[in-house]
Parts: C-alpha cells; sequence; structure tokens
C-alpha cells in the first residue's frame, strides 16, 4: 500500500555514469578494432573521467538517504503522510 502523499525517492543518476564509463571502455574494441592508438588512449580517458563523476554523484547520492534528503536538497525523511486539514485522528 502506498501513501498518496509520500515524497519520491532521490533520483538514482550515477548508475547512468557507470554505463556511459563501460561503453567508452568497450566502444573502440567492438566498434573499431583498427582505431589508432591515440584515439583508444582517449576512450580510455573519457570513461576513467566518467567513473570518477559516477563516484562523486554516487557518494552524493548516499549522502542525500543517509540525511533523509534528496540530491536537490529536498526533506526526504520517511514517516506517516501529513493528515488533510478537518479530519481529526480517531
Amino acid at each position: 500500500m502506498t501513501v498518496p502523499n509520500a515524497p519520491a525517492p532521490p533520483a538514482q543518476i550515477a548508475v547512468w555514469y557507470f554505463v556511459g564509463a563501460t561503453f567508452a571502455f568497450a566502444l573502440p574494441n567492438l566498434l573499431y578494432p583498427d582505431m589508432v592508438f591515440w584515439m583508444r588512449i582517449l576512450f580510455f580517458v573519457v570513461g576513467v573521467a566518467l567513473m570518477i563523476a559516477g563516484g562523486v554523484r554516487l557518494g552524493q547520492e548516499i549522502a542525500g538517504r543517509r540525511a533523509g534528503r534528496g540530491p536537490d536538497g529536498e526533506n526526504r525523511a520517511p514517516g506517516p503522510a501529513p493528515e488533510p486539514p478537518g479530519h481529526p485522528r480517531p
């Protein structure tokens, strides 16, 4: 059962950085086997940069979950939904 006024969980964006890094590491070997060496190094550097950016983003997401806040700073603390006005508790 879901609570109608429950806040959405924080966005999970870090995984897409890691997916992009996987493609950056794999594409030169899969699609362009005769690629020049300096282009392979460039793809490797892009993959490492995406891994670092994904790690930073993952740290932000984990810190946001621990603090009960989303990455945008909005309060995401779990708890009961607020009651509508005019409806007293039984």
